[in-house]
């Protein structure tokens, strides 16, 4: 990853720590060349270790028991890059499951206004 990039997931990082998600969300929207930077690394991410790997609780620190399923068969070296990713691999995963939930949400939103609006007209 980039420098740029690398800091805008230790906002996210910090934003997702104090709970505010939007705040991340906006971090990471504000430069597209960014944006697409961490797309392409969640997309990395999700086709290796699958897309809600690091999302669980337990996934929280790189020495549990997801660590273990996920560098099972890795050599020493491959378990040590996983673990210094650990936290960027978990950031951005959460950051595109935010995204998501906006996404539907919105979806969701327009098609009970869409509903609303058609019954009023009859």
């Amino acid at each position: 990853l980039s420098p740029s990039a690398k800091q805008t997931l230790e906002r996210v990082r910090d934003a997702i720590d104090r709970n505010d998600l939007p705040a991340g969300l906006e971090y990471a929207l504000a430069d597209k060349m960014v944006k697409a930077e961490l797309e392409g690394f969640a997309k990395a991410v999700s086709e290796r270790f699958g897309e809600r790997t690091f999302l669980p609780l337990a996934a929280k620190d790189a020495g549990g028991k997801t660590f273990e399923t996920v560098t099972t068969g890795m050599t020493p070296g491959q378990k040590a890059e996983v673990q210094s990713a650990w936290n960027s691999m978990r950031t951005v995963q959460q950051l595109g499951s935010h995204e998501r939930t906006t996404e539907a949400l919105k979806q969701a939103e327009t098609l009970r206004q869409t509903k609303s609006q058609g019954l009023s007209l009859k």
